[in-house]
């Protein structure tokens, strides 16, 4: 059943998943509000919505083309529809002024408030907050209620799988309900059972931790860090601190957790100048760019692509690619296969000419080689899987012990070749495998098997293949690390 789910949601970017997600949580509310079960008055939930959409979408076009910064088709719309669940429905023509204003405040965030290209805000929790400190349209999260509780695990359910970010929000959930267990038990006197029944239904644990704080543009770039950001965001965001109109609101816990990203691991982002797009293969492609001043990341990891086309298709205008090119090459390179019928992303990417800008961002990724250069590597590599271990060979200064299997449909798809053969002198031993890695290749291929960290890249389906082979043959999955992003 699960792999039926991911089959689905493969079809679709993390951006469409979340955009399609809110909008059907809120036609949902607005349904149960007409039942009376939903605090909300659908009059005014529809009026803040398209408020928020106009102004969302109106200025992100007038900011894009005043600063000439390609702009995402996703982003507005995901703003604005997450500010439809946060901010008080409109029950005045001031409010709904103020709504704009915050969907206004929202966009400006994306094009000003940036860092080395990349957001420093979530933008929504931008706009929310300046409206709400302000006093003119406090933030009430009425998104958190119990009858939308059902709907708004299945969607946390859904976003989390999609990006495989269980991991932090379950971190950040434990933290913030830790905190909340404090206050409310030992400082309040409450029972476990009314605080925790609290924090499930009343607390905007579930929709904030899902859609909020994993918006992969504010993340840190690794896990470790990931994981600290979210234990401290966790015990700001029940702690109910408060100096006059300052206080740990969900969207100011939010945007402290971005600053302090910023300050201490900041992601790296800039404008890229295309330098060619080259065909590798019948079905595979190279896009090179210049490399701007400033532009660093560790072998292995991956980068967002935007590229702004009319008739984006459901898979949007933005792409994650692994970086295929070393961290000390003067070019950036991504490398993709493109299907017979493929995406208008891909083909809008192939038709681009040379000193074409695009934004590249929210470079991140734990998929990087071991601090320990000693120990044995396998590296198993699904057709255009391979790139990111492109970018580690050709990285590879000193001599090291890896085995790099190579598994492609057609022999015409084999890539770099040159460059695998070359690193040789490293210690990379390569070979070309058509067809399917089967266990009785692997054991010839690699006497060590049970020695090595094992690195598996490629298509989902493949990748969850060859780890449940891999555990038959006796590797435990602690060997085992996996490449995997939503955006792709």
């Amino acid at each position: 059943m699960l792999t039926s789910i991911d089959n689905v949601l493969n079809r679709y970017t993390m951006y469409r998943v979340l955009l399609y997600g809110l909008a059907v949580l809120l036609v949902i509310a607005a349904v149960l509000g007409l039942s009376g079960a939903v605090s909300v008055s659908v009059g005014p939930l529809v009026i803040t919505t398209t408020v928020l959409l106009a102004s969302c979408y109106a200025a992100n076009k007038a900011f894009s083309y005043a600063l000439r910064i390609p702009a995402n088709t996703e982003s507005w719309l995901i703003s604005a529809l997450i500010l439809a669940c946060i901010l008080p429905p409109a029950d005045s023509v001031s409010k709904v002024l103020y709504a704009a204003l915050a969907g206004i405040l929202a966009m400006a965030s994306k094009f000003i408030l940036t860092y080395r290209g990349s957001n420093i805000v979530n933008p929504a929790a931008f706009g929310a907050f300046v409206v709400s400190i302000t006093g003119v349209l406090p933030a009430i999260w009425w998104i958190a209620t119990p009858w939308l509780t059902p709907f708004t695990i299945l969607l946390a359910l859904v976003v989390l799988r999609k990006q495989r970010r269980f991991q932090l929000f379950f971190t950040f959930a434990i933290a913030a309900v830790a905190m909340l267990i404090l206050t409310g038990t030992v400082l309040q006197g409450l029972s476990l059972v009314s605080v925790l029944r609290e924090a499930t239904l009343s607390w905007p644990i579930i929709f904030f931790g899902s859609v909020m704080l994993t918006e992969p543009a504010t993340l840190p770039p690794t896990r470790y860090y990931r994981l600290i950001l979210a234990v401290i965001v966790g015990l700001l965001f029940t702690s109910q601190l408060h100096a006059g109109r300052l206080a740990t609101t969900p969207q100011a816990v939010l945007l402290v957790g971005n600053i302090l990203t910023v300050l201490a691991v900041p992601a790296y982002g800039a404008l890229l100048k295309l330098r060619e797009v080259r065909r590798l293969s019948p079905e595979i492609y190279e896009v090179s760019f210049e490399r701007p001043l400033g532009f660093h990341f560790t072998a292995g990891q991956y980068a967002e692509l935007t590229i702004p086309h009319i008739h984006a298709d459901s898979r949007g205008n933005r792409r994650t690619f692994s970086l295929a090119s070393s961290p000390t090459s003067k070019e950036i390179q991504f490398t993709f296969r493109v299907a017979e019928k493929g995406s208008s992303f891909k083909a809008g990417l192939i038709r681009l000419q040379p000193g074409r800008l695009l934004r590249v961002s929210h470079v991140a990724g734990d998929f990087t080689l071991p601090k320990d250069a000693s120990k044995p590597l396998l590296f198993i590599a699904g057709g255009i899987g391979v790139t990111p271990f492109h970018s580690m060979v050709t990285s590879l200064t000193s001599t090291h012990d890896i085995v790099l299997l190579y598994v492609a449909s057609d022999p015409q798809n084999f890539v770099y070749k040159d460059d695998f053969d070359q690193a040789s002198d490293h210690g990379v031993r390569t070979s070309y495998i058509e067809g399917r890695l089967t266990p009785e290749i692997l054991r010839s291929q690699v006497s060590d098997l049970g020695q090595r960290l094992v690195y598996i890249s490629g298509p989902d389906g493949m990748v969850r293949s060859y780890k449940r082979m891999l555990d038959e043959m006796g590797i435990s999955r602690l060997a085992i690390k996996s490449d995997y992003f939503s955006g792709y």
